[in-house]
């Protein structure tokens, strides 16, 4: 069972990386470089926006998760309690990575240390 879910999000990470890829391959070949790069930068407040709202929505669903699984009546009491003890960690985990690296805080807080603009 595990590793079908595995495979399916395997493929499905492939999947998207190629959809992405080819859009910006794409992208570049109709227009510049640059005007991509412009493109891209003025979609990242509604790329960040899109992250924070799937975080949010894992954060509200994930109690329902198991039953939505079909897998609720497979877990002891200790095992639900366990899973319901790692949602603040999975949700404090993936807002560190968005700040890292996909709103660049580290570099921003490097930045702001040595004073460049």
């Amino acid at each position: 069972m595990r590793r079908r879910w595995f495979f399916f999000l395997l493929l499905t990470a492939i999947a998207g990386v190629l959809l992405v890829g080819g859009a910006l391959w794409q992208a570049v070949n109709v227009s510049s470089l640059g005007e991509v790069a412009e493109q891209v930068d003025d979609t990242k407040p509604y790329l960040a926006a899109i992250r924070l709202a799937l975080i949010g929505f894992l954060a509200i669903t994930w109690t329902y998760w198991p039953a939505w699984t079909g897998r609720a009546k497979c877990w002891n009491p200790a095992q639900s309690a366990g899973w319901q003890a790692l949602r603040w960690r999975v949700v404090g985990w993936l807002v560190a990575i968005e700040l890292v690296i996909g709103q660049g805080l580290s570099a921003k807080l490097i930045a702001a240390s040595t004073g460049i603009a």
